[in-house]
């Protein structure tokens, strides 16, 4: 009598993980350049008229919305590595504009655009070093 091994068992498992890998890259990729699009708006609305402070949040935009386009066209280490850096670092600038102010201008910390744009950065932070850690 042959004994016969089903495969399909095996295979299941990798790609439920591939596919949970793939959902959870377009998320971070979606989060990273929400925060650009949150900044771009953000920029529209007031920030242009703030001197040096408003050309940091256009450079934030573009910065967020590259690395998740990035991200998508790569899916490298390095991408993940950019959305991490991007995000805490977008966070601790907001941290430092708001207790010490930046260039002259201090901001507040509640706020409907300050709560989003934390949210969907800490978010990201997350999930990139999620990413990461399974890449070891």
């Amino acid at each position: 009598m042959a004994q016969y091994i089903d495969l399909t068992a095996r295979r299941r498992p990798a790609r439920a993980t591939s596919a949970a890998v793939d959902t959870a890259t377009w998320a971070t990729a979606l989060l990273v350049g929400a925060a650009g699009a949150i900044h771009l708006y953000l920029w529209f609305d007031y920030f242009h008229r703030v001197h040096v402070v408003g050309a940091l949040f256009l450079v934030n935009a573009g910065a967020g919305i590259a690395i998740g386009a990035a991200l998508l066209a790569r899916r490298h280490a390095l991408a993940l590595l950019a959305v991490a850096g991007y995000a805490a670092g977008t966070l601790a600038a907001f941290a430092i504009s708001t207790r010490w102010g930046r260039f002259g201008y201090r901001e507040t910390f509640w706020g409907s655009w300050q709560e989003a744009a934390g949210g969907v950065e800490l978010a990201a932070v997350l999930l990139a070093a999620l990413l990461l850690a399974r890449r070891r």
